[in-house]
């Protein structure tokens, strides 16, 4: 009766298994020690393609490989693909292999790893790094794939302790509540790795504000969004004036200090829902959204005048400086954020030429 019981209980834990593991955005592939399928998720088969029959018949890693480059998936020339499909697979067949990237031909970017199993086996994982990693942030994504390939192990062991789970009758139900509960700890903190490295692609490592390319996605996205009646959204372009003189007198870590100044002071001048970022150099933007053309002009000289009247210490020197703004308000026929930049940034052009220390307002 005891064994009974113990089948009925791991067959309702092996389909709750299977469905947790269907349910991850990380695509696993269990291999046997002989190549051939011996576990994977849902994950797997709709990142590659691969029918259900197919996948049903326990096929060798190499049939998966060759079923994905008869769909063009790798991002390789025709005539290099043989080399290509015969160097990942012995890859694969040596042993463990260093987290790296893979480009796919429909534009994504994987971030795959391969392990070794206990008994033989090989573990392989695609986690989809598309929407996060930028050619900017590729260097601060190698700082922390240590981080990431430490997470990968430990998820991976509990995947593969969990597919053994299932397939072992004799387990208990407590076990693998104990499994599934680490295995929900170990995904949330996969994703606050994958967070930080969303921040890292995106902000300035300077100031703390955006970089240009977060800044210029933000604020296209701010664009398209419906504004209250009666309100639009207005775009700063500014500009520290004498940058050059700064960096001069006080050295470089003097330049950075005034930045960071800057950004601060700018930032306790705006609201949280409104946008800053660093487009280059002492070059930094601000986007208010949903505001008045009276309200836009009295932040903007609430900013100018802040910096102008707030200056910031370098050791025991004092730097003061001051900004000039071009003010650009969005029409009805703007399309992109890139035709409003142009409109602030002559404007701009024209507050630098006219004295500095001043706002222009650019036609629309």
């Amino acid at each position: 009766m005891n064994q009974l019981l113990a089948c009925k209980s791991s067959e309702l834990a092996t389909g709750w298994l299977v469905e947790a593991l269907n349910f991850m955005d990380v695509a696993i592939l269990l291999l046997d020690v002989n190549m051939r399928v011996r576990f994977f998720n849902r994950r797997h088969t709709e990142l590659f393609g691969f029918p259900e029959s197919l996948m049903s018949s326990r096929p060798n890693f190499r049939e998966l490989l060759d079923h994905a480059a008869a769909r063009s998936v790798f991002t390789v020339p025709e005539f290099g693909l043989a080399e290509y499909l015969d160097q990942r697979e012995a890859a694969i067949r040596a042993g463990a292999i260093a987290p790296m990237h893979i480009d796919l031909s429909d534009g994504s970017r994987m971030l795959f790893s391969c392990e070794v199993c206990h008994d033989g086996g090989r573990v392989l994982t695609y986690t989809d790094i598309s929407g996060e990693v930028r050619p900017e942030a590729l260097d601060a994504a190698e700082k922390i794939n240590a981080e990431l390939r430490f997470t990968n192990e430990i998820l991976e062991s509990h995947a593969i302790g969990l597919v053994g789970l299932a397939e072992d009758t004799n387990e208990s139900a407590l076990r693998i509540e104990a499994a599934r509960k680490q295995l929900e700890y170990e995904i949330a903190e996969r994703q606050k790795l994958e967070e930080r490295l969303r921040r890292m692609a995106t902000t300035d490592g300077l100031t703390g504000a955006l970089n240009r390319a977060g800044f210029l996605a933000a604020a296209q996205r701010e664009l398209e969004r419906k504004q209250p009646p009666g309100r639009t959204l207005t775009l700063l372009m500014i500009d520290v004036d004498h940058f050059k003189s700064i960096n001069d007198r006080f050295g470089h870590a003097g330049g950075d200090q005034a930045l960071r100044h800057l950004v601060a002071v700018l930032g306790r001048g705006i609201r949280q829902s409104d946008l800053l970022g660093r487009l280059g150099g002492e070059e930094f933007a601000v986007v208010l959204s949903g505001v008045t053309p009276d309200e836009a002009e009295r932040v903007t000289e609430r900013l100018l005048r802040g910096i102008e009247r707030g200056p910031t210490m370098h050791g025991q020197d004092e730097i003061k400086m001051t900004i000039s703004i071009g003010l650009a308000i969005a029409s009805r026929t703007d399309r992109s954020i890139e035709q409003i930049i142009a409109r602030a940034d002559g404007a701009l052009y024209r507050a630098k030429s006219d004295g500095r220390n001043r706002i222009e307002k650019a036609d629309n």
